[in-house]
């Protein structure tokens, strides 16, 4: 059994190939949201491969099935015993998948041969980027001494966990202050 450990890595060459997976990812989150317009949702619940796995409504609709309750809201799926439950799953099933953040690493090279797993726990590979004070895209990636990644130094740059936090604080504060200043100015 190998010890797991995370990398941080700051992308810092082929950055057309993130920006297109984060665009990607936009793209396919706004089908998914028009979807959940279009049958009067208040938000969904996305499932692990980027999919839209149920939504939330106030009320339950006509061909829909209740499967919990969050925060006041029914969240269900479609009832595909009726008609209109199987015409929602159906296009449910045609909604786009966001592409998700193993695909951005495999884009940088890493694809080791098997999961990097310690004490029964499986660990993947998480993305984040942030923009405040300026754009920076980050991959964390689950490294075990044999998985033969080997990051190419002009694309990917290690860095230690402080900086990643930093650049998370950083991005928030502004963020924070900057819907401060917009509500104050809406007031």
């Amino acid at each position: 059994m190998s010890t797991v450990f995370l990398t941080t890595y700051e992308v810092i060459g082929a950055l057309d190939a993130a920006r297109a997976h984060y665009a990607a990812i936009n793209a396919a989150v706004r089908t998914q949201w028009a979807f959940v317009t279009e049958v009067n949702g208040e938000g969904f619940r996305p499932d692990s491969n980027g999919g839209v796995r149920s939504i939330f409504f106030h009320e339950l609709p006509p061909g829909w099935r209740k499967i919990g309750s969050e925060n006041g809201n029914v969240e269900a799926v479609p009832h595909k015993g009726s008609n209109l439950g199987k015409v929602a799953a159906r296009k449910l099933l045609e909604l786009p998948r966001a592409p998700q953040p193993h695909a951005l690493a495999s884009a940088f090279g890493y694809n080791p041969p098997h999961f990097a797993i310690e004490n029964g726990r499986i660990y993947f590979a998480t993305d984040l980027t942030v923009t405040f004070p300026s754009e920076r895209i980050f991959l964390r990636l689950p490294r075990f001494a044999d998985d033969g990644f080997v990051p190419d130094e002009d694309k990917l740059r290690a860095i230690p966990e402080s900086e990643f936090m930093a650049a998370i604080e950083a991005h928030n504060a502004e963020a924070r202050r900057l819907r401060e200043a917009q509500e104050g100015g809406a007031a």
